[in-house]
């Protein structure tokens, strides 16, 4: 008796060995499904737009250095002098109020099935700037080491020298810079409003910074004629502060149209740097170096604020220190791009890499990701964590009705409902592709669990009995679908399933003579 027992129960665990193996083998087909999901989207990245990284815009003033030289005293050597090089000095905003509207989509991009969410909207800068708290250097200042280059000196004239230094800045050619990561996306040039004065942004003729994709605005005579009195007036050469200097405060606000996908990052500079985003996205997954400060969900879908001066004066150090590098040897690069592996590298690391590298700068930045919330490869891998389980209780369910009930199921029976109880998964997936995947799971779950309740009143012989199995079969469905569905609470209610589950178990099982069962 207890040899038959044994034999039963070795057929059903070989039979649940097999169905593991073909779960392991359909995960493999939504691993694949996926990775192609993934390569249409960065295929319309490629062919549309990115995912943008917006920098905060900031004064870029163009300058020409001649270093040091080495002028030797004796007339039959030729001057030993290295060659002169452009850099760059910035003025970034005091304050500034950033705020972004987005309107977000999934229907915009489509290959077939699979699509990328994106969005558009509009980028406002409000930004105000304090000229007199930037000191430039003279443009023609030239200053002496080591004595004055006409003076006669004691000792050996061969060694007598004079080390000259020369900053030339070329205030024609000073802009306002507006760094977005991909220019695709800024269908529109933006609208920059100085003062009382509207202009248009343009792309640069000659990128005075090399390696950042931005929008350009040559600044109004007036306004340069401030700055170079501003930089004339910061500090003397003797180094003395002029008591005099008479701060000059300037207002700019950039209206900057812009579209991408998937997410949007923003880089703050300046001193004090706010953001508000609005967007009718009601799933957003926060990304980036720091989370809002305030976030308020609604109908319409969210709003959230950030302001985080660490970040802001930190970028404020690493990209005057790059762009001020000799002849733009430093390049800022963006972790926007879904083809950039910075992307993918843990951002800790991506910092420090960057930090630490002469040529390459990555900086803090924040935003949000506009994510499915209702990803149809990840839902349906969830639900394929609870497969086992589903089909021990649908076999242990079997076998209760032949110990209690003494009914006789074939083990080909068995099979056949394993059978069944897979297809549900081979169902839900291309189904979930083309609807939506509560309608996917109710579909796949009705046609199987009508299936097997029409094919259990044949294998039990009774209409009371297949009854009771198709309920406990639908009731499993609808429990794991109510998991699934509360994400913070998941593995609780999983953990309590499980316990009533065997506890039910127990319960109808606890005066069965398991010695005597044949």
């Amino acid at each position: 008796m207890q040899k038959t027992l044994f034999i039963k129960l070795s057929i059903i665990a070989g039979l649940c060995l097999i169905f593991t193996i073909g779960l392991t083998m359909f995960s493999s087909v939504i691993s694949e499904r996926q990775n192609y999901a993934d390569s249409v989207v960065r295929e319309i990245a490629q062919q549309h737009v990115n995912p943008q990284e917006i920098i905060t815009p900031f004064i870029a003033i163009p300058m020409t250095v001649t270093p040091e030289c080495l002028i030797a005293a004796n007339s039959t050597e030729k001057n030993k002098c290295a060659a002169p090089y452009s850099t760059v000095s910035t003025v970034f905003a005091t304050q500034t109020m950033a705020s972004q509207d987005l309107a977000v989509s999934n229907e915009t991009y489509q290959r077939g099935i699979y699509h990328a969410t994106s969005y558009e909207g509009d980028i406002i800068f409000d930004q105000r700037y304090s000229l007199t708290q930037h000191s430039l250097p003279a443009s023609t200042r030239a200053q002496t080491a080591n004595g004055d280059a006409n003076n006669n000196t004691t000792g050996n004239p061969a060694v007598n020298t004079a080390q000259t230094q020369r900053t030339q800045t070329h205030w024609d050619n000073v802009k306002l810079i507006i760094p977005v990561s991909d220019l695709r996306g800024v269908a529109t040039l933006p609208t920059v409003t100085i003062g009382k004065q509207q202009l248009k942004a343009t792309y640069p003729q000659d990128a005075m910074i090399q390696g950042l994709s931005y929008v350009e605005v040559a600044l109004p005579q007036d306004l340069i004629a401030k700055l170079q009195a501003a930089s004339l007036t910061a500090k003397h050469p003797n180094g003395l502060q002029n008591d005099a200097t008479q701060e000059h405060l300037l207002d700019i606000t950039v209206n900057l149209p812009l579209s991408g996908i998937n997410h949007l990052n923003t880089v703050p500079t300046g001193q004090n740097f706010e953001l508000v985003m609005r967007s009718n996205w009601h799933a957003p997954n926060f990304i980036g170096k720091a989370l809002p400060n305030a976030k308020d969900y609604t109908s319409k879908g969210f709003e959230a604020k950030w302001q985080n001066q660490y970040l802001t004066v930190a970028n404020n150090q690493y990209l005057a220190q790059c762009l001020s590098s000799a002849n733009n040897e430093c390049t800022v690069t963006s972790r926007a791009s879904l083809n950039d592996e910075m992307s993918l590298r843990d951002p800790e690391a991506a910092l420090m890499e960057a930090s630490m590298s002469a040529d390459s700068l990555s900086l803090n930045s924040f935003g949000v990701s506009f994510a499915e919330p209702n990803d149809v490869y990840l839902q349906t891998e969830r639900t394929m964590k609870y497969a086992l389980l589903l089909i021990l209780v649908s076999f242990g369910t079997f076998f209760l009705f032949e110990i209690i009930k003494s009914s006789r199921i074939h083990p080909i029976q068995y099979l056949l409902v394993g059978c069944a109880l897979l297809v549900f998964y081979v169902l839900l997936l291309p189904l979930a592709e083309q609807i939506v995947f509560w309608q996917a799971y109710a579909v796949a779950a009705s046609a199987c669990v009508g299936l097997i309740g029409w094919y259990t009143y044949y294998v039990l012989g009774s209409i009371k009995r297949a009854a009771i199995f198709t309920a406990i079969l639908a009731g499993l469905y609808a429990s794991f679908y109510g998991i699934l569905t509360v994400e913070d609470l998941n593995l609780l209610l999983g953990a309590v399933f499980c316990f009533v589950l065997i506890a039910a178990v127990m319960v109808m099982t606890r005066k069965i003579d398991w010695y005597q069962v044949t």
